[in-house]
């Protein structure tokens, strides 16, 4: 037998409209809304939201668009937009793009066939394109991590020419004067801005920056390759930033394999690797994103799109530790 939200009013004793507000998303006394969860759970009720969303327009459902499922910044921020939505009683379904635009623009079109109120993705380029279907439809979308071409999109992001510029800066300040870099893909947004952050403070500092730069194709291999390319290179190099997580972790044990100490031979500032790499290498420095705070803003942002806000460009700054 189909259990009804009549069957929910007869159990907790309050009215049909008082239950469907719960439902809704609307704001309840909380002793009520304990006494619907408890019958809820009582009574085995299943919401259709099939049918709900026929009759209110609106799924209570978000789309998050992910460049891979195991890329260690997805996972750190999908959790906590995943309980932010909770809080508002909206679900999730997670599509894995593959860091490849041609999926990314499938899976758009998949999740809107499934009438989800909102996007919110880690978008695969700095273009768009991917995007046009839902933008054309006007379905309120977030941008992470980086900045798009489309004035239709909120965006959060990390302050990465600021950190890049300060994280170069503190290790100059120990009197390091070799200090090179370890960078990403030119084409996507947040690689170019953390280069030009570091060659900011190279120039402020009266230094050359071109010959102590190498690229690490974003991954772990490629951070590990770049860091022995740079010490063949300038053995003498005594400071060196590595932009992302996956050349971090490459670049820490190409270092250490050159058998040089941390923090003594070399001044080490990497991204995100916060339980690892410190206590396998001590003396190495970390910048920290706000990943709880990034996730938790998106999701706030959409819902504040779905329910008719503005689009919004938000900037989080970093810790380094």
């Amino acid at each position: 037998m189909n259990i009804t939200i009549k069957d929910l009013a007869r159990e907790t004793g309050l009215t049909s409209a008082t239950i469907s507000a719960y439902f809704n998303g609307a704001s309840v006394r909380p002793y009520n809304r304990d006494k619907i969860e408890r019958a809820v759970e009582k009574l085995g009720y299943i919401r259709n939201d099939y049918a709900r969303a026929l009759r209110t327009h609106r799924s209570m459902t978000v789309g998050v668009l992910l460049p891979e499922l195991y890329n260690a910044f997805a996972a750190g921020v999908v959790t906590q937009i995943e309980d932010t939505l909770k809080q508002h009683r909206y679900g999730l379904l997670i599509c894995d793009c593959r860091s490849d635009v041609g999926r990314e623009g499938e899976a758009v079109r998949f999740l809107q066939s499934k009438t989800v109120d909102g996007l919110i993705v880690i978008p695969s380029s700095d273009s768009a394109l991917s995007l046009d279907s839902a933008i054309s439809k006007n379905l309120p979308l977030v941008a992470m991590d980086r900045y798009t071409e489309s004035r239709n999109i909120s965006h959060v992001v990390l302050s990465n020419r600021k950190t890049a510029r300060e994280v170069t800066a503190r290790i100059l300040a120990e009197g390091r004067r070799k200090v090179g870099v370890i960078y990403g893909d030119q084409s996507v947004f947040k690689s170019r801005e953390r280069l030009s952050g570091y060659r900011e403070a190279m120039r402020e500092a009266g230094l050359d920056a071109e010959s102590f730069e190498e690229c690490g194709d974003l991954t772990m291999d490629g951070g590990y390759e770049a860091m022995k390319r740079l010490l063949h290179a300038h053995p003498d190099l005594d400071g060196i930033f590595i932009t992302s997580y996956e050349m971090t972790m490459g670049a820490a044990v190409a270092v250490d394999e050159a058998g040089l100490e941390f923090g003594k031979d070399i001044s080490f500032t990497g991204f995100d690797c916060t339980k690892l790499l410190p206590r396998l290498f001590p003396g190495i420095h970390m910048v920290v994103q706000p990943l709880q705070e990034m996730g938790r803003v998106a999701a706030e942002t959409l819902l504040s799109m779905i329910e008719g806000g503005p689009v919004r460009n938000i900037v989080l700054d970093a810790e380094i530790i």
